[in-house]
């Protein structure tokens, strides 16, 4: 229930049992929202998953139709019947665009395009078939990938300091119910911390040496309270989840690059040793996720000169003929990569942010609860700020207290999108100072103190009507690049799984 105090341009306050409340509501719907996006950008996957699949299954039941099996005929001939089809429907399609003179005629695709629509399951499935595997995967491990990239070690038990820590952080534990975490320091200078784990059963207090220099035993206990509601309140498995939707993305675009370079073989076979072998997985596992990353970046695939460079000179001429083939799919590639950068940057990275900050929001809530120390933990997360992370943790400035300022616009790097799911400091610190009893001046002014003000409201109308037009004409654009590239795609696939049959 909200107090009645409102100090203009200053903290609305609020308790933290109505803060959980919102923040429970935010996240149903924000994992609504994300789930739809998430199938829109698998729908632009379909035009090079489902040819996959189906060129996969061929595979599979030529295999097993070398004794003459007639359930593997019947399929390899169903197969074939259904991308037949497909491909009817896609000139069904070319011919009623031949026929849209103008937005009045687009009503003659809907037909098509339903008719097509049975083309995108084979590609939703295995989408969810790899989510669910990748998540699980890095779940697994419980962050222990993280602690060998950033050489963390167990506390000390004899450092005064460190000592001290970890009776604060059994202390938290048993105020929240929860089983003791371990306890992990790296030796860095910065003030941050990080929870991991896979369940409250296995999990880590991660902190850096610059914690227990930088902060009095209150911010240290309301930071320990943090992580170990965090571990309590399973924020590992929504961010196991999180990720995976990326990593789903970053697998099918892996495959894709199979002809194009060696590093995607070696990412491709370090993720499958590393589902056959999980006593093994850590270190594996942080290999994969560093190749998934690079599978986002169209620089990884090597251009024709690159290649060329590599073949002696006395061969270049046979090489040049040789790699004729190969440039269509080089193409194709690059133009996926565009196209699935564009919608995720644009589409699917910004709701996914807002659902892990959401979370954070949640999590800072429960903090509040458990520690009872609002103030304190608004005066460490000052502390803290926005630092440089340790090295090795730069693709897990998510988990980090504090995440570097820059991390906000990582959105502009394919290899780094998921950098920018990380919450502002100031943000935090707002929300913090909301339940606790300072009055402190925001970190930015809210919109209900913006609309106060006429000239601001009338500029903010306005260039949201010149802004208008130039978004509206954005998502075209991509909408119709995208359409492009998997008319393109599919018709490719889809040939590709015929001749197989």
């Amino acid at each position: 229930m909200k107090l009645s105090q409102e100090v203009p341009g200053r903290i609305e306050r609020v308790t933290f049992y109505d803060e959980l409340a919102r923040r429970r509501r935010g996240g149903w719907l924000l994992s609504l929202i994300c789930l739809l996006i998430s199938g829109g950008v698998g729908l632009v996957l379909s035009a090079i998953v489902t040819p996959l699949v189906l060129a996969i299954l061929i595979v599979i039941l030529r295999v097993v139709a070398i004794p003459a099996a007639p359930a593997a005929h019947a399929g390899i001939a169903a197969i074939d019947a259904f991308a037949r089809g497909q491909m009817a429907h896609f000139d069904l399609i070319l011919e009623s665009l031949d026929k849209i003179n103008g937005l009045r005629d687009i009503g003659v695709l809907t037909g098509p395009l339903v008719q097509m629509a049975p083309v995108t399951v084979p590609a939703l499935f295995a989408g969810a078939l790899v989510w669910l595997w990748l998540r699980g995967l890095f779940t697994r491990v419980g962050g222990q990938d993280l602690l060998d990239r950033m050489k963390a070690r167990p506390a000390n038990l004899q450092d005064a300091e460190e000592r001290q820590l970890a009776n604060i952080v059994q202390e938290i534990a048993l105020g929240a119910g929860c089983p003791p975490p371990r306890l992990f320091v790296i030796d860095a200078p910065q003030i941050n911390a990080a929870a991991l784990g896979r369940s409250p059963e296995d999990g880590v207090v991660l902190v850096t040496r610059g914690l227990l220099l930088g902060l009095n035993r209150s911010e240290t206990e309301a930071v320990v309270a943090r992580l170990v509601s965090a571990i309590c309140a399973g924020d590992l498995h929504v961010a196991a989840a999180v990720m995976a939707v990326f990593q789903t993305f970053a697998f099918f675009l892996t495959v894709l690059d199979l002809p194009l370079r060696r590093s995607a073989w070696r990412t491709l076979g370090e993720l499958g040793l590393a589902s056959v072998m999980p006593g093994k997985g850590a270190a594996r596992l942080g290999r994969v996720a560093e190749g998934l990353e690079i599978a986002f970046d169209s620089r990884t695939i090597p251009d024709m000169e690159e290649v060329l460079a590599r073949v002696p000179p006395q061969l270049r001429g046979i090489a040049k003929v040789a790699l004729i083939p190969w440039i269509p799919a080089l193409l194709l590639s690059l133009l996926y990569k565009l196209v699935l950068f564009l919608w995720t940057a644009i589409f699917l990275g910004p709701p996914m942010g807002m659902l892990w900050r959401n979370r954070a929001f949640q999590t800072d809530a429960l903090t509040v609860k458990l520690a009872r120390e609002p103030d304190a933990f608004a005066r460490a997360l000052e502390k803290i700020g926005a630092p440089d992370l340790p090295e090795g943790g730069e693709a897990y400035a998510y988990l980090f207290m504090g995440a570097p300022a820059a991390a906000r616009g990582a959105a502009a790097n394919p290899r780094s999108m998921t950098l920018a799911l990380a919450p502002r400091s100031t943000d935090r610190i707002a929300r913090v100072n909301a339940m606790g009893h300072g009055i402190r001046r925001r970190g930015r002014p809210d919109l209900g103190e913006f609309f106060q003000h006429p000239i601001r409201t009338l500029a903010l109308i306005l260039l949201l009507l010149a802004l208008a037009p130039l978004i509206v004409m954005l998502i075209l654009a991509i909408c119709y690049i995208t359409a492009l590239v998997m008319t393109i795609g599919l018709a490719a696939g889809l040939g590709i799984v015929l001749w197989l049959t």
